[in-house]
């Protein structure tokens, strides 16, 4: 496969340039039937790495839940997780049954794919999958627009064509290597590892300080105000807004015509309803745990997990709406949650409840291998004629 080359799109709803130098693709739908979104599978390699966790035989009866329900299928972006697989040729040879699964609703015009951060070969999508790929999917008369969420991305939106590649490249490789993950939020994967890592980002971001203020007192201005922009970045993912998408995406909302933005991105799965019937919508993800999935239908939302059937409004986004994060930096995180000796205060508390992160990784991926028929059904709206009982949550953690 040939390199890509990648720059930075143009503005959400301009006609530029998008991913290897083509002109961006905005289709538009009608919302004459079920719409069904799911975003950020992450499908690897089936190797230990893959955060995928094998989830297929699940996947692939939403896909039958689809075509029972007439419906249409957009995945937001991010199916396949490049960078942990190295090759399209591992991906297939792994979940080749899914892939077909997908194939066979896209080759009835029922699938449609809004292209990701992560989707560097968009000719696979579109001639071996035969998905209908785009950069923003508008539905009905303005009902929603859609894209996948990293053009709100602060740092990635920017960091795209800078060596965002090399940069996820060496972090899935420090991943396999390590055998543990390297991930945000960091009381979620309360590994050794990755306290240490968030240890030195403090240690390094120390040094930089200290050395721009001591040359700065020499006469030689230098400045660390990227690293602690970057840092601070990061600090907002682990306090509540991964990827500190929200803000932006509201922000493209309210300035628009649309009575919905439907994202992906950050995984963290939600409807936020404004006073003014406008919403925010984000479908989460289908990594470690989640199997996350957004129904729009009559002009109704809803947002709930696959396997446990729970239903998602604005809990995880209740933090976001009155602002106080946003007031917080690095250094102020680090001082409410650093404890000593590699301790942190949201992964000890945590640790405490789920009785450390190996066992919530443990029991959610023997979860994902049960085959469908020995899970309850999800719970879906009373619309689709198939969704004829809830299915019980299951311990969230």
């Amino acid at each position: 496969m040939s390199r890509p080359t990648h720059i930075r799109p143009a503005p959400l709803g301009s006609v530029g340039t998008g991913w290897n130098k083509r002109p961006v693709v905005v289709a538009q739908v009608p919302a004459d039937r079920p719409i069904w979104f799911i975003s950020d599978l992450h499908i690897g390699d089936a190797t230990p790495s893959d955060v995928f966790f094998g989830k297929d035989r699940h996947l692939m009866a939403l896909v039958e839940r689809v075509e029972r329900a007439d419906g249409l299928m957009v995945i937001v972006g991010d199916a396949i997780d490049f960078h942990q697989a190295w090759s399209f040729t591992r991906v297939l040879r792994a979940h080749q049954e899914l892939f077909n699964s997908l194939s066979r609703l896209a080759r009835r015009g029922r699938l449609y794919y809004v292209i990701g951060n992560h989707d560097y070969e968009i000719n696979l999508f579109k001639e071996i999958l035969q998905f209908r790929v785009c950069d923003e999917l508008v539905v009905g008369d303005n009902d929603a627009l859609v894209v996948h969420g990293w053009q709100f991305d602060p740092y990635l939106r920017d960091a795209i064509g800078h060596g965002h590649g090399w940069s996820t490249n060496i972090h899935h490789l420090m991943e396999r290597w390590l055998g543990t993950w390297l991930r945000i939020p960091l009381g979620e994967f309360y590994t050794r590892s990755n306290r240490l890592l968030f240890w030195l980002a403090h240690k390094i971001a120390w040094a930089a300080n200290g050395w721009a203020s001591g040359m700065a007192k020499v006469g030689f201005p230098r400045s660390a105000e990227s690293l602690n922009a970057y840092l601070t970045y990061w600090a907002r993912s682990n306090m509540g807004d991964p990827m500190a998408i929200f803000r932006p995406a509201v922000e493209c909302l309210q300035n628009s015509t649309y009575r919905a933005v439907v994202c992906g991105h950050s995984h963290l799965p939600g409807i936020v309803t404004y006073d003014d019937g406008r919403r925010y919508v984000n479908t989460g993800s289908w990594t470690f745990a989640s199997s996350h999935y957004v129904v729009f239908e009559d002009g109704q939302w809803i947002c709930c997990d696959w396997l446990t059937g729970q239903s998602f409004q604005q809990h995880f986004y209740e933090p976001l709406l009155d602002g106080a994060l946003y007031e917080k930096d690095f250094w102020q995180w680090w001082r409410e949650n650093y404890m000593g000796m590699f301790r942190f205060r949201g992964g000890e508390e945590r640790r405490g409840r789920l009785r450390g992160w190996e066992s919530y990784v443990r029991d959610y991926q023997a979860l994902s291998q049960l085959q469908p028929t020995r899970l309850p059904q999800p719970i879906a709206p009373a619309s689709l004629p198939d969704a004829t009982e809830e299915a019980p949550a299951a311990e969230a953690g």
